[in-house]
């Protein structure tokens, strides 16, 4: 979950502990901090599969409406909420995939 002055250290500890991706349960647009942003990016680029989503109850994740999606590696969950986008990455992850196949799964499901 992006909380209040997220720091990016959560994430970075999800990667250590062994974590494959990353699903952010931002506001909003799947939004969260500046650092936090600049965290989950950083992860992005290490190969680490990093999904931003909503916890808000309506809505939709857009690709790259008011993040840079394309320009960090992440993936917008569109539609799913982030306990639904956590089960479809784990299955999506069974096989290597890159950001823009990862993308792909997400908008078709």
């Amino acid at each position: 979950m992006a909380y209040e002055n997220m720091d990016g250290a959560a994430i970075d500890a999800a990667v250590a502990a062994g974590s494959k991706g990353v699903v952010i349960a931002g506001v909003g647009n799947g939004n969260m901090t500046e650092a936090a942003l600049k965290t989950l990016a950083k992860q992005a680029k290490s190969g680490i599969a990093c999904v931003r989503a909503s916890r808000v109850a309506t809505g939709c994740v857009g690709r790259n409406v008011e993040v840079d999606d394309d320009k960090s590696g992440f993936v917008a969950a569109m539609r799913l909420n982030p306990q639904k986008a956590r089960v479809l990455l784990r299955v999506a992850l069974l096989k290597p995939r890159s950001t823009t196949d990862l993308q792909r799964v997400f908008d078709e499901y």
